[in-house]
């Protein structure tokens, strides 16, 4: 026969670890960027780290933790305790791109972080600074071509998609620009500006275009953007290739309580569909999205094998 007392004893402790989950989140929530600020990845974090902390009555505090082509941030993420107090702001490059460029890696992404949901995207412009004096992507390869290994290009970090961009460019138009890979967008665009840089795949570029410090030639993607409607799409012209999207998305820690993850969703959900939020994002030539942890689970998937022919025509290596 049962003891009563084991049996009481077991009711109990089944509603307190009832109580204990229903009562997350009890303190702040780090929200891990692995870019220096004033990317768009930071930026967008950002964004929706506020109301997000509004909806779950916490303080969501973004911190940056850059370096090792979003490796840093990643891993320290990855590594984290699984108890719904540590979010990833991931995106291709950290998630997908990066299992594929680099040789080893302190964690696996695709192992150690589950997805939670897709928050947003953004398009890369072709920017060259108007010393060049160029106006077009044929005078871009033409001058490439004229000067081999001279026109340099920034990108956010080995094997991001500013680089890929860059070194799918070079392959097919049989040109060479030298690749200066930095810790994030941010310092990139700054060096661009300055001009240490005369060429980028950036998506942060379009106010320095309005104010007349940059060049626009093309923009990735499959329609034009409403912020920059005379930007043409790569497609447009006749490049292939460049009709994808630079997407971000939550995750969490490996072992996370799937109780936590719905929830995140649900508020992330929430969120991203804010008509004020949206506009922002429109005007940072991006969008919000949303998903559910399966569907974003599926988009990296399916970005894994788009990246690998990429990485398999540039042969892009990282250490």
């Amino acid at each position: 026969m049962q003891n009563p007392f084991i049996k009481l004893w077991v009711v109990i402790a089944t509603a307190f670890i009832g109580c204990a989950h229903a009562a997350w989140p009890e303190r702040p929530i780090q929200m891990i960027v692995a870019y220096p600020p004033g990317g768009f990845t930071d930026s967008l974090a950002r964004a929706i780290a506020k109301p997000l902390g509004e909806r779950l009555n916490q303080q969501v505090i973004v911190q940056n933790i850059s370096g090792g082509g979003g490796n840093i941030g990643a891993a320290r993420a990855a590594k984290s305790a699984p108890d719904g107090y540590t979010l990833y702001v991931g995106n291709n490059a950290t998630v997908t791109i990066n299992t594929l460029v680099y040789k080893t890696l302190p964690f696996d992404p695709l192992k150690d972080l589950e997805p939670v949901a897709l928050i947003g995207g953004s398009r890369a412009i072709l920017v060259v600074t108007p010393g060049l004096a160029i106006k077009s992507i044929p005078e871009l390869i033409a001058l490439a071509k004229a000067k081999p290994g001279v026109l340099n290009y920034g990108s956010s970090g080995t094997g991001g998609v500013s680089h890929l961009a860059g070194e799918l460019f070079d392959a097919d138009h049989g040109i060479k620009m030298t690749h200066v890979p930095y810790k994030g967008t941010a310092p990139a665009m700054a060096d661009l500006l300055g001009g240490q840089l005369q060429v980028m795949f950036s998506d942060t570029a379009i106010p320095h275009i309005n104010a007349g410090k940059l060049i626009a030639l093309a923009i990735s993607g499959t329609t034009r953007s409403k912020q920059a409607p005379n930007i043409p799409t790569f497609s447009e012209l006749g490049v292939k290739g460049f009709d994808t999207y630079t997407w971000f998305g939550v995750m969490v820690p490996k072992g996370t309580d799937s109780a936590i993850i719905q929830r995140l969703n649900k508020e992330l959900t929430v969120v991203t569909k804010d008509p004020a939020l949206q506009a922002w994002a429109e005007s940072q030539n991006g969008d919000m999205m949303t998903s559910t942890p399966a569907e974003f689970a599926a988009a990296i998937k399916e970005d894994l094998a788009k990246w690998k022919k990429v990485i398999d025509q540039t042969g892009v290596v990282a250490d």
